[in-house]
């Protein structure tokens, strides 16, 4: 059966979806010896695909991670400046395996979901499937009702107008959800509004709530119908 050269990357666990699309762009997939684009497709039980000069195979097994991020990890493989990822935080045996569903900001921590599943990553990731995203925001200021009202409406931030949010008060802290995922999105609304944040944690992606007794750096092994 043949499959998509980008999706077939990315089954095998290599990579995301839109990631083995950039790494195509840029020449380095071969089939068969031949430089891949866009578009071809491969027999996964008979074409040779090469990334960077090694050889993918097909991954029949899928895994599913959540973490609960630290603060000062950044999200990413590796950092030019040299800071803590949170792949430093897995086991070496799954560190090449997976990659992350989305990210969090170095000063954001919380729910991180990840994964070798490309299905699921690009259907989290687009904002036509509209997926929950929920933080709890702690604010130096004491929020006024017509900051939330705001917040509730949709504020203007630099990329644009944002959908409207999900706001709550509890415990007194903010429960924000948003279904999109602008870059540093929660900090830019809530800055929109004359509010500034002290921390910030995801704790909500769809159905997959943070558990309160996942200490701080530590990941669980989940199933994707926890998620979906």
């Amino acid at each position: 059966m043949l499959e998509r050269v980008q999706k077939f990357i990315s089954s095998a666990g290599v990579a995301s979806r839109r990631k083995a699309e950039e790494f195509i762009k840029s020449g380095q997939v071969f089939i068969n010896g031949r430089k891949a684009k866009l578009g071809d497709k491969v027999n996964p039980k008979a074409d040779v695909v090469k990334v960077y000069g090694k050889i993918i195979k097909a991954q029949d097994e899928k895994i599913y991670l959540m973490m609960n991020k630290p603060v000062g990890y950044v999200v990413s493989k590796s950092d030019p400046k040299h800071r803590k990822t949170i792949f430093d935080l897995l086991p070496n045996n799954l560190r090449t395996k997976v990659w992350n569903v989305g990210r969090l900001d170095a000063d954001t921590q919380g729910l991180l979901i990840l994964t070798n599943d490309g299905e699921l990553t690009q259907q989290l990731a687009h904002p036509k499937f509209e997926h929950d995203k929920e933080y709890e925001v702690t604010t130096q200021e004491e929020p006024a009702e017509s900051q939330l009202e705001k917040l509730r409406s949709g504020v203007e931030i630099s990329t644009g107008l944002t959908y409207p949010a999900q706001i709550k008060q509890r415990d007194g802290k903010l429960r924000i959800t948003i279904h999109e995922g602008k870059k540093r999105q929660v900090r830019r609304m809530v800055s929109a509004v004359g509010l500034t944040i002290t921390n910030l944690k995801r704790i909500r992606v769809n159905k997959l709530n943070l558990p309160k007794d996942l200490p701080l750096g530590n990941y669980k092994v989940i199933k994707k119908t926890d998620i979906l």
